[in-house]
């Protein structure tokens, strides 16, 4: 999920920097620079920007005063040497206020919190077009059995079959924890093992290497460790 950002400043030097911090964050791709707010303005017409990037101090009209007299305009983040405008930054909803001169740790957690912004905005729209209904059906026993998401407790994988874990009872059915992932397509799923799936509804713990779900301990691999702590930090 790429995010085309534009640079808004009148210095070259601060283009540089922020165009070499830019190159170096994979889901970050800068789409123009602006030396001026007019310049920006137009651009902001004619294409698709999720991140300015804002000096506060430019010719003609400030960044303060750029972002006052847009409508709708993009996340924005302050590149300025200026603090005390800090304040009035985040009354105007910026995501966030880099002092210069910024660090790239410091400008990556500028660019993390859009990021997570970004996806938030996203979620609904992808999980509308994605799920209409709360069920999958699955065939089990020469039958189409529907099973309602909310009552799927955990999934677990024996080579070509999963079973099932709902809160009344298990399904076995043909199919592999990728394929049965990909039909119930919905974020309150996550893969914690090669064999295991679970409903994070129904986590109840995450420990070093195991996680508790339903009174339950599963084993939690290394590889998928730090996608679902991150999940977790960044959704509850």
């Amino acid at each position: 999920m790429l995010m085309n950002c534009m640079i808004i400043d009148d210095e070259e030097l601060a283009h540089n920097v922020i165009e070499e911090y830019i190159s170096r964050i994979p889901y970050l791709t800068l789409h123009k620079n602006c030396y001026h707010a007019f310049e920006a303005m137009e651009e902001l017409q004619k294409s698709k920007i999720d991140i300015v990037f804002l000096d506060i101090n430019l010719p003609e009209i400030s960044g303060i005063e750029f972002l006052k007299s847009t409508t709708n305009h993009p996340m924005i983040v302050f590149t300025t040497a200026y603090n005390h405008y800090a304040i009035e930054g985040f009354n105007l909803n910026a995501v966030d206020y880099l002092l210069k001169p910024f660090s790239f740790e410091r400008f990556l957690q500028a660019a993390n919190k859009c990021f997570q912004l970004h996806k938030l905005n996203q979620k609904p729209k992808r999980e509308t077009e994605k799920h209409s209904n709360n069920f999958i059906f699955v065939r089990c026993n020469n039958e189409d059995i529907k099973i309602n998401l909310d009552n799927i407790i955990r999934i677990n994988g024996l080579k070509d079959y999963v079973i099932i874990h709902t809160l009344e009872e298990k399904y076995i059915v043909h199919y592999t924890l990728k394929a049965i992932l990909e039909k119930i397509n919905s974020s309150d799923f996550i893969r914690i093992h090669n064999s295991h799936i679970i409903s994070l509804k129904h986590l109840q713990s995450i420990g070093k290497n195991t996680v508790t779900i339903n009174n339950t301990k599963l084993p939690l691999s290394i590889k998928f460790k730090e996608p679902l702590m991150n999940f977790v930090k960044n959704n509850f």
